[in-house]
């Protein structure tokens, strides 16, 4: 039984592999448009992504005239040092052709669940086909952005983008002033912590505030305590408290020491912010 190789959609030069991935790209929603060079997906969102290929080879059994491809390929969405978001999604591409198929390009279609935590950035669709047939390869990065928290890189564990809010998820102040009777609201994300076996963080924190006459007003030195792993290694956690008044609380400057702890790399971080009451 004799069997011969060809290859579709395009000619094969002497030692040049003609297999190419085409019509590639990333989509917000299953067969929409490719996104635009500047959109941008959010953490916790879905990301779609399709492509196509050509110039496989085919493999033809003479006597069956039977003609057939053999493809494999894997798809990961990775950051910028090509650490993968998510696990990879693997496949394969068998088919039977007939001769009207030649210059056929199989499609493939994959979505994947960005993490919650990952910091705004640029970040690619890495795509590898490995064709067995014609023993060639090729792979190839399509890029796409991701916005939200603006993380700078740490290597020591710190608080990032602090923030007084009048009220819960909303606008920060640019003048931190209360009234009595005010909830004071403070969000801030921890960075630089360790993270140990399967990327697991174990962080803590607690803050004291003390009045204008310098005595204390609040002290809280166990306000929460966070742990959790994740495929994708977290760049930042973020955290949150409230401090609730009174309508008699003082009138004046309040100081807020908030104390931040990697018990995992037994690393501790303290943030000093002044807000008033008036």
């Amino acid at each position: 039984m004799a069997n011969s190789i060809s290859f579709a959609s395009q000619a094969v030069k002497t030692g040049e592999s003609s297999l190419q991935i085409v019509a590639a790209g990333v989509e917000s929603s299953e067969d929409a448009p490719f996104v635009s060079s500047d959109f941008h997906f959010l953490p916790g969102e879905y990301i779609y992504f399709q492509f196509q290929v050509s110039g496989y080879a085919i493999k033809t059994t003479e006597k069956s005239e039977a003609r057939g491809i053999s493809l494999t390929y894997e798809i990961s969405p990775q950051d910028a040092k090509g650490v993968s978001l998510t696990p990879p999604v693997a496949g394969f591409i068998k088919e039977q052709l007939s001769a009207e198929d030649k210059n056929w390009t199989p499609k493939r279609r994959a979505s994947f669940l960005l993490p919650s935590f990952v910091a705004a950035g640029e970040f690619h669709i890495h795509l590898a086909i490995n064709d067995s047939i014609g023993n060639t390869s090729t792979e190839r990065d399509l890029p796409f952005h991701i916005g939200g928290v603006v993380v700078a890189p740490s290597e020591a564990l710190g608080i990032q983008d602090f923030q007084f809010m009048r009220k819960e998820d909303s606008e920060p102040l640019e003048v931190p002033a209360y009234r009595p009777g005010d909830t004071v609201y403070v969000r801030f994300n921890m960075t630089g912590f360790h993270l140990g076996t399967g990327n697991e963080y174990h962080l803590s924190y607690g803050l004291t505030v003390n009045r204008p006459n310098g005595k204390p007003y609040l002290n809280e030195q166990s306000a929460a305590e966070l742990s959790n792993r994740s495929f994708y290694p977290v760049p930042f956690v973020p955290g949150d408290v409230s401090i609730a008044t009174s309508r008699d609380t003082a009138l004046g400057q309040y100081v807020l020491l908030l104390t931040v702890r990697d018990l995992a790399g037994s690393q501790t971080y303290q943030l000093k912010r002044a807000f008033t009451i008036e």
